[in-house]
């Protein structure tokens, strides 16, 4: 008897600690999956709840034995059945129609139209670009001469030989002094 009673406190001392590892790691994800077996026992219900519904209104023949066809219960299941059926389609097309406008509305997509935009609308950007564009022609800096005019398309020969020779007098190098004139077909400079 003894070493019967040794044996079996030697197999518990070695077989405690993986007892009690298991019985908490047990505790502790059961305590952690409690949710998801409530969730699953409740989507079960949910589904089987339409079952449990229609089974309600089984048509039961009062004899079991021998199957008569008669007219009475016929028309009764056929009641039943169109009754559930319409009971369906206006379930199922009232989901639909609150999903979808839901969905439509979620995502924008109702057709109504948006405010517009704020700020500057493309024509006003191009014509303010172009405004630009014919003011700096128009006011064109001076390029460091004193006494300069603007310089437009249509400045005269005579003009622009001046500002070259004011600009090469001035002993600057730059882009000007490599200018080359070339002759127009209309001048009657001699140039």
């Amino acid at each position: 008897m003894d070493y019967l009673t040794a044996l079996v406190h030697l197999l518990y001392y070695i077989f405690y600690p993986i007892v009690f590892v298991l019985t908490w790691a047990g505790a502790i994800l059961f305590g952690l999956g409690a949710p998801l077996v409530h969730l699953g026992s409740f989507t079960l219900h949910g589904c089987i709840w339409p079952v449990r519904f229609l089974a309600r209104f089984e048509v039961r023949s009062s004899q079991s034995t021998i199957l008569v066809l008669d007219v009475d219960s016929m028309t009764q299941t056929l009641y039943v059945f169109l009754g559930v059926a319409l009971l369906l389609g206006v379930a199922t097309g009232t989901t639909l129609h609150y999903t979808s406008s839901f969905l439509t509305a979620l995502m924008n997509l109702d057709g109504q139209p948006q405010e517009p935009p704020r700020g500057r609308t493309m024509a006003s950007y191009r014509a303010g670009t172009s405004e630009k564009l014919q003011r700096k022609v128009i006011d064109r800096p001076s390029l460091g001469f004193a006494a300069s005019p603007p310089l437009v398309d249509t400045i005269s020969t005579e003009d622009f030989t001046k500002l070259l020779e004011q600009h090469r007098q001035s002993g600057r190098k730059s882009l000007w002094s490599t200018t080359i004139l070339e002759e127009d077909e209309t001048s009657d400079d001699g140039l």
